[in-house]
């Protein structure tokens, strides 16, 4: 496994009403992060505009200000095994974004509670090369076939595309988080049927309360389906783990966190620092 140094994060609200509008799609060539969550019959989707990361990157930050637009290109094997080479990072450790999933207390109105609903946060794009931002469930341990990835960005466009036309996506304000809550016979439009391909190249969905790490998938080419397909772990400044978790905050509401994680050994050097620092004062009183 190799890792992949992250620059900076995520999308704006686009345009609603049209099978294009709300939601930046797959076929753009720089999309948008989305969170999904379903249980049983009952879905949510929820679109990252801006509101939420404007202290850190300003407006209208998509696909390409995460990872480069460097992964279109076709037949490059050296953005397999060395992406270090045309990225940068920008995250320092600490919390990235972090908002109320807006109408996600209508969601669970509707699914009966939080038990058994399973969430992520994903994108994918078709624009050349197939490219995927995710949160997995499980550390990937191999590189899966173009041919599982391709068809994950595919139902990630329809999926995307259903929604844009419902729910409260606004194209006339850039800092509003559009969402929509669906049910089985919303068709394209009903998270639960995006799951199972977005599962097939690595898991990426999670419980309530989980925390998951953020990888970048990438197909081996636009030319080949059965060539074996890239991963890499999205990281902030310092090699941190950029990771996406879901919790109650103080208020009752359910929110939407992404943060750069220090590793455990930096907690506790961090740890000790502070003791040697109150050592110290106490000696100085």
């Amino acid at each position: 496994m190799f890792k992949m140094k992250l620059l900076a994060a995520v999308a704006a609200i686009g345009m609603s009403g049209a099978a294009s509008a709300g939601i930046v799609g797959s076929s753009t060539g720089n999309t948008e992060l989305v969170f999904t969550a379903y249980v049983g019959n009952v879905g949510y989707t929820y679109d990252l505009a801006d509101v939420g990361f404007n202290s850190a990157f300003g407006s209208n930050v998509k696909m390409d200000s995460l990872i480069g637009n460097g992964n279109q290109t076709a037949n490059n094997a050296a953005q397999l095994t060395a992406t270090s080479t045309y990225l940068s990072n920008g995250f320092s450790t600490g919390i990235v974004f972090d908002a109320a999933l807006t109408g996600f207390d209508s969601f669970l109105a509707l699914s009966g509670g939080t038990d058994g609903v399973l969430w992520n946060v994903w994108s994918g794009e078709n624009a050349g090369v197939a490219r995927i931002i995710q949160t997995v469930s499980d550390t990937p341990t191999a590189r899966v076939r173009t041919n599982l990835i391709n068809p994950a960005v595919t139902q990630f466009a329809s999926y995307t595309d259903a929604n844009s036309q419902g729910g409260t996506h606004n194209n006339l304000d850039a800092t509003v988080d559009g969402y929509r809550v669906t049910t089985i016979d919303d068709g394209n439009a009903f998270a639960g049927k995006v799951a199972p391909e977005l599962n097939k190249a690595y898991g990426s969905f999670g419980s309530i309360g989980d925390e998951m790490d953020l990888y970048v998938v990438r197909g081996a080419s636009s030319l080949s389906n059965t060539s074996l397909g890239g991963f890499a772990q999205l990281l902030g400044a310092t090699d941190q783990a950029v990771t996406a978790r879901v919790y109650l905050g103080d208020t009752g509401e359910y929110r939407l966190q992404i943060a750069v994680v220090p590793e455990p050994e930096t907690y506790a050097m961090l740890l000790a620092g502070l003791g040697l620092i109150g050592f110290a004062a106490r000696r100085r009183a």
